[in-house]
Parts: structure tokens; C-alpha cells; sequence
């Protein structure tokens, strides 16, 4: 039996939360290294999201001093 709310081609081991998925990106992004922007950030998700979902995870990430924005429009880790 299926959940109605969780979507069949959803990998098990995905983020069920934006805290997950966030922190996820996160830990990629300090593992390695260098300058993400959208396009990039977006590969490290298991299930590829919204361009815009990506771009409100970076800014999440940068407004909670995690991440700092370069003047490229790339994020890296602070």
C-alpha cells in the first residue's frame, strides 16, 4: 500500500523535510569545495527539483550564515 502524499519514484533515502534536503546540500557543498551556483547545487539532489526550490535553499542557507554569496551569484561555504 502506498501513501498518497509521498510520490512513487521518490528515492527512500531522499530528504523528507527542506531541513533535510538543506543540510544535505550543505554537507556537499563544504565536502567539495568551490563555488555552487543553481545548476550545480541542483545535481547534488536526488530528485531533480524546481530550479527555484534550489535557489530558495542557497538563500536559506546564506541567510543563516552558513553560505556566503560571491558576486558571481555562486554561493560557497562561509
Amino acid at each position: 500500500m502506498t501513501d498518497d502524499h509521498t510520490p512513487v519514484d521518490v528515492p527512500a533515502d531522499a530528504p523528507r523535510s527542506a531541513i533535510e534536503r538543506r543540510q544535505q546540500l550543505l554537507e556537499t557543498i563544504r565536502r567539495d569545495g568551490g563555488a555552487f551556483d543553481w545548476r550545480r547545487a541542483r545535481e547534488t539532489y536526488r530528485v531533480y527539483p524546481d530550479p527555484r526550490l534550489v535557489r530558495r535553499d542557497l538563500e536559506q542557507l546564506r541567510k543563516a550564515g552558513l553560505l556566503v554569496r560571491l558576486d558571481t551569484g555562486e554561493y560557497q561555504a562561509g
